[in-house]
């Protein structure tokens, strides 16, 4: 149903990053999401790929007060702007990732939550009106992080996914030519607002840097490889060794 052969990640990413979009313009992205995405209450917009114990996010928002238009410089491989405003790869890198697995028919629930650069709004919002739905995954993955090579373990300092699951996924990526570890320097995405009801929740380098600032650029070819790699993880394979009902237990 979804499946496309080619996937033009530059100017997908380009279209994504015309405009900086503050919370409450999320609904520009629409023209470029894909055929039958659907969108909730809270204006966070979402699509089913088979069946899949996997959600995967990213946030349409950049972190921004206001609609401003990007003058991208391009060299080579390296997007970034005239320095005049972000450029918005975060979370455009992550955005771009998703809409590539979802091109590929790779099975997953793909969340694009709103609000994320304001406190994970969309992300909060959805899992209050319907925390049924979300307890049945059992991995929420966000491609939402600085750099190469990093597969969150602690967000704000508390575990949200275990060591267990970042090592297999890191073998996942391995064999895909991909040099990814666990690390528990996380800070917080959406991802993180599912941890007591999600076993596995992690936050994935997205080929981004100097992100929220005016500096901020892309290096469009890595998160095309990250893309390809991560289209071909086994997710379904990955180990859920957290356990988010234990952990609850204790802290009460």
């Amino acid at each position: 149903m979804f499946k496309t052969k080619h996937f033009d990640f530059k100017n997908t990413f380009l279209n994504l990053t015309q405009y900086t979009v503050p919370y409450g313009d999320e609904y520009t992205h629409r023209q470029h999401l894909p055929e039958g995405i659907q969108q909730d209450e809270d204006g966070n917009y979402f699509i089913t790929v088979g069946e899949s114990s996997t959600l995967f996010t990213s946030h349409l928002d950049t972190c921004s007060f206001s609609r401003e238009k990007v003058n991208h410089v391009i060299n080579g491989d390296i997007i970034a702007t005239d320095g005049t405003t972000i450029l918005g790869g975060d979370n455009k890198a992550g955005v771009t990732i998703l809409l590539y697995l979802i091109s590929q028919g790779v099975p997953g629930t793909y969340y694009f939550f709103v609000g994320e650069e304001i406190g994970t709004v969309g992300s909060r919002a959805a899992l209050r009106a319907n925390r049924l739905f979300f307890s049945q995954f059992k991995r929420a993955v966000a491609f939402d992080r600085r750099g190469e090579g990093s597969i969150i373990t602690h967000q704000r300092g508390a575990r949200c996914c275990s060591d267990q699951f970042a090592v297999a996924l890191a073998d996942e990526f391995g064999l895909h030519g991909l040099g990814y570890e666990a690390d528990p320097t996380g800070v917080f995405t959406d991802t993180a607002v599912f941890t007591d009801i999600i076993p596995e929740c992690t936050n994935l380098s997205a080929g981004v840097w100097n992100e929220h600032r005016r500096g901020e650029y892309v290096n469009i070819k890595i998160v095309e490889q990250i893309a390809k790699a991560a289209a071909k993880v086994q997710w379904e394979d990955l180990p859920s060794a957290r356990d988010p009902l234990r952990i609850q237990r204790q802290a009460a």
